[in-house]
């Protein structure tokens, strides 16, 4: 089993080298995918045992933050490793976690390769996010008699389609798993249609929530000083796309544009999911007849951001707190079919959401924003346009709004103590 799997990861990866080289993917490849670690990695993996956590890049390490604190705070001398597997998660998982924790990149899933990495960190027990079934780790893992936790599971519409394609080889693997902590009934019935024993598979709930709540103390930017920062004055309104994708950018410049005559005290600002699309926003603005400030180089907008001025973010980290000085936010990735971003950082400043139609990556969340009365779906362009236009004319509904999507925030907090209670049913840690 092993062994074909292998041939067709191999095959895999020689089809997507073109691919590979061609979008310089090779830049950002570590040879720690490979199992090759640094000396001083070894050095503190060795006879550790430790508990080893594993999400794949950014959006699954800010939501593993709530789970790691709970445990260090629970079993301060447990060791923990982090794996991911993008630049950009490893990149904030080394910020998050500091030296508290081990970083490292995940093993190729190779047999050859995870059955060395898994030897060298021998860990007692592996939490993975959401739903990251790698066989050969699995397997590997298990040989090594390491308990398996999938948290913070989801199964969206599109994995659950493809998985049904190889549900007898599926549900070998999903066997070999502990404990299954989901985050809605659906997505536990979809795991459990798939081969995952029931009586493993537990609904605890979304643990985004804990981190949107999370204080960061000693990171958090004061949002008088970051309106200074920006050029904005006490009654300028800033409109924020956060998280936006191709396409996005020219539907939310050109609503801009249009309400830049009747609210001459609106300013925008542009976060691209990718930042490295930051240039080919401010050609779209230029287009536009919008100058564009890149947040990286405000020492070149003078005192005060002007009408037809606006802002590009392309720097890492900052998007949550730029949240806070947001008057409407709107979440990027739904407008056009990329699943839509995290609703939850906005809210958490008791902000005037808006996102689009494809949000089926956060599908949980934003239902529970629309029934709940604390976030506005547009269909398209002329919507998000006359959404703005209505929300700008109505504090009064941008307080609701914002006062409820803080509140559906607040009662879903308390997750990562309900995973680590499951958690420690397997009698892993130590005190």
């Amino acid at each position: 089993m092993s062994l074909l799997y292998d041939l067709s990861f191999i095959i895999f990866s020689v089809l997507y080298l073109p691919y590979f080289l061609i979008k310089r993917k090779w830049r950002d490849f570590s040879p720690q995918r490979i199992g090759i670690y640094p000396k001083a990695t070894l050095l503190r993996l060795k006879d550790r045992n430790p508990i080893w956590i594993h999400a794949v890049s950014v959006g699954e390490v800010m939501a593993t933050v709530p789970l790691y604190e709970e445990i260090k705070r629970s079993y301060p001398s447990e060791m923990i490793v982090v794996s991911t597997v993008t630049s950009t998660g490893f990149s904030v998982a080394a910020t998050k976690f500091g030296n508290d924790a081990v970083i490292i990149y995940l093993p190729l899933d190779l047999s050859f390769i995870v059955n060395r990495v898994v030897k060298i960190i021998n860990p007692k027990a592996i939490f993975i996010a959401e739903t990251e079934v790698w066989p050969n780790l699995i397997n590997s893992l298990k040989r090594y008699g390491t308990k398996i936790v999938l948290f913070n599971g989801r199964i969206s519409k599109g994995s659950f389609k493809r998985y049904r394609l190889i549900t007898p080889i599926l549900r070998r693997i999903l066997d070999r798993i502990d404990l299954f902590l989901m985050r809605s009934q659906a997505d536990a019935e979809k795991i459990i249609t798939l081969g995952a024993p029931k009586d493993r598979v537990r609904i605890t709930g979304n643990l985004k929530y804990d981190a949107a709540f999370l204080k960061r103390e000693g990171h958090r930017l004061n949002p008088v000083e970051l309106r200074e920062r920006f050029g904005l004055s006490e009654k300028e309104q800033l409109l924020i796309a956060g998280s936006t994708h191709n396409r996005e950018e020219e539907v939310i410049l050109r609503c801009y544009r249009k309400l830049t005559n009747d609210y001459p005290l609106l300013r925008l600002l542009v976060a691209p999911r990718h930042i490295e699309r930051s240039k080919d926003i401010v050609n779209l603005a230029k287009a536009q007849g919008l100058n564009s400030f890149l947040i990286s180089q405000l020492e070149d907008i003078g005192s005060r951001l002007k009408q037809n001025e606006i802002l590009i973010l392309d720097v890492m980290g900052m998007l949550s707190e730029v949240y806070s000085i947001g008057e409407i936010i709107f979440i990027g990735g739904s407008l056009v079919k990329k699943g839509g971003q995290n609703p939850l950082e906005a809210a958490y400043y008791s902000k005037t959401i808006i996102f689009g139609p494809h949000t089926f990556n956060f599908q949980d969340i934003t239902d529970q924003f629309l029934s709940n009365g604390g976030a506005i779906l547009v269909k398209d362009e002329e919507e998000l346009l006359d959404s703005i236009k209505r929300l700008l004319n109505s504090a009064d509904e941008r307080k609701v709004l914002g006062e409820r999507a803080k509140a559906i925030v607040q009662s879903n907090i308390g997750i990562a103590k309900k995973d680590l209670e499951l958690i420690e049913a397997l009698n892993i840690f130590k005190r």
